[in-house]
Parts: C-alpha cells; structure tokens; sequence
C-alpha cells in the first residue's frame, strides 16, 4: 500500500481538534444546564445514556474526517490488472562523447548542447508516449549506455551520466557507432527504426558512410545532428568546466576542432535520412520529432500488464458518507424521543 499524495497526513491533526471541540461543547452545555437546574435534577434532565450517545455522534464525524484525509491523501494497493496494448517505434540516440565534443564553439560546449537536444527528444516522445527510446555513447568505442526502455525517466538519468571522462578509447569512430547500434539493441525492426547520430562529425577513419548505406539497406531511418560552428576551429579543453586546465596538445602543438557537417550531410544521404544541423542553440529534436516520426508507421508491441498499484480511495469515502448518514440518523432520533 501507498499514499499518492502523503503530505495530507497533516489534515489528519484536524481529527484530534474536532473531538477537543465536542468536548468542550459538552462541558459547556453542562455548565450551562447547572446553572437553571438543581444538580440532582441535572442528572435526570440530562441522563448518562445521552452522554454516550453524544460521544457515539461525535466519533462519527471524527471518523468521517478521518476518511475524507486519507482519500485526499489518495491509497494505491493491488495491481490495476489492466492490459496496456503498446504501440511504438523503437528511437536510438547515438551520442558522441569523445574529447572533442568539450570543444566551446557553442555555448557552454558541444557535449552540453548535443545533451540538450537528447532531452529535448525524449521529452517530445514521452509526451507522445509508446516508443522504446535506447542511447549509445561512442568515441574510440561505443557502448550502449542505456538499452531500448520506455522508462524515459531512466534514459534522461543515463543521458545526464553521460561524460567524456567514460572514454575507453580515445579518438571518434561513427562508422564502429553505427554498426554497434545495429549489433547491440537485439533484432531492430525494419521501418520501424530511427537512429539518430549527434556529433560534431570528426571520425578517424571508421567507413561511416559505407555504415550509413548499410542503414539504408537494413531500411533503419538515420537522422544526424550536427553540434559545433562548422565557420571556424576552436581548441579543446582538457577537461569540461576546468578554468585554467589548458587545451590538448599534441607533440607540442595545440590539437584544434572544427565541426564538419559536410560528412553528416554525406550519412544523411547515403542513408536516405535528413540532416538536422545549426551552429548556434541546439537542435529542436522535439519538432524534429513531431514533424518527421510522430507521424511514421508504428508496429505492435507484446502487450503488458498495468503494474501501477490500483487507487482506492474510493472505498474511504464511501465509509464517511456512511459514518454521516449514521450520526444524522442518531441526531434525528434524538430529537424524535425529545
């Protein structure tokens, strides 16, 4: 069992407080009483029965505030036992981590900004909801960093863990990316795949675009992102954030970057696929997403059961609407025998 919105717990002071005002009620109907009346006739006018009853009523509404908090306070327990039928394509971020991508020709850097336009796609399909979203990370290497999930809370974790210090492999090999992707997220459905590849386009020699064909064949959608000015070489910091760290040297000379969006342009084409690319502010994956896949063919997924524990807070307010009809009947026949 559990309580969806707990923090009403706090109204439950309010049950305490209405039993010290009936209380203080009944005292004072008994000050009140004594004072017209001799004290042994207040003992007649005023029998002990109705006493016990007084107490039974206001029980009854303590009970009955009782129960009207813990529905606000909303309980779950029991599984739904509903059947979700699950419609959706299954969404692949391949995300270049290597040093390169700390480079700062956008603002804070390249690996910032490729992060940005990862999130703005996973918020745009969890809103649509049904997709499996997964997320590779690749430099030297690639690894998938989290598998084809529609917890979508857990790919944006994975998305904000993901570092350039958890490079395997220094140098960027897209082509290796690529074909891992294929390789590492099980059987992918033809047509009803989209891999989409945010990088700043720098590759050592790995047959991206003979990779990208590949794609087209396998008919497994490509999108690629560029991340980065493509008008001008900037040097790479050693580490993301590090005032002072200094730059990559390599044998005594300052290694520069610059953003090559004619080698994404070239995957795009040879993959049949489209080109998302600007060198200020990060892609807007999320138009992206609701111009060119919300609408594409979505395939069948097995069916789940609803995990989500069932909400019964119904069942508390029925028990204080039957806790008040029960006092107003006491009150009723009190003033029937009158």
């Amino acid at each position: 069992m559990r309580f969806a919105a707990w923090p009403a717990v706090y109204l439950l002071v309010l049950v305490p407080a209405l039993l010290v005002l009936f209380a203080y009620a009944f005292r004072r109907r008994r000050q009140a009483l004594a004072a017209f009346v001799a004290r042994d006739l207040a003992q007649r006018v005023l029998p002990a029965a109705s006493d016990r009853r007084g107490w039974t009523r206001a029980l009854c509404v303590a009970g009955a505030a009782a129960c009207f908090v813990v529905a606000l306070m909303q309980p779950e327990w029991g599984p739904g036992g509903q059947e979700l039928p699950l419609r959706g394509r299954d969404v692949i971020v391949l995300l270049d981590v290597s040093h390169s991508m700390l480079a700062e020709d956008v603002a804070p850097n390249r690996l910032a900004q490729a992060k940005a336009a990862a999130r703005s796609l996973a918020m745009a399909v969890r809103r649509d909801g049904g997709h499996r979203l997964g997320l590779l990370t690749f430099a030297g290497r690639a690894d998938v960093h989290c598998p084809l999930t529609r917890d979508y809370g857990l790919f944006l974790k994975r998305l904000e863990d993901a570092t350039t210090d958890g490079v395997a492999r220094r140098g960027t090999s897209i082509g290796a990316a690529v074909r891992q992707a294929v390789r590492a997220f099980g059987e992918l459905e033809p047509g009803y795949t989209d891999l989409i590849l945010i990088s700043d386009g720098e590759d050592h020699q790995s047959l991206p675009l003979e990779a990208a064909q590949m794609l087209s064949m396998l008919e497994i959608d490509l999108t690629t992102v560029g991340v980065g000015d493509p008008n001008r070489s900037v040097p790479i910091p050693i580490a993301a954030g590090a005032a002072g760290a200094g730059y990559l040297v390599h044998d005594g000379e300052e290694v520069r970057s610059q953003m090559r969006s004619g080698l994404l342009v070239g995957m795009a084409e040879a993959a049949g696929g489209v080109y998302v690319g600007g060198q200020a502010g990060p892609a807007r994956l999320d138009q992206w997403y609701d111009e060119q896949v919300a609408g594409k063919p979505r395939r069948e997924f097995p069916s789940v059961t609803n995990k989500e524990l069932a909400p019964r807070y119904g069942y508390f307010v029925l028990l204080a609407i039957v806790l008040l009809v029960l006092e107003m009947i006491m009150r009723n026949a009190r003033g029937s025998t009158a």
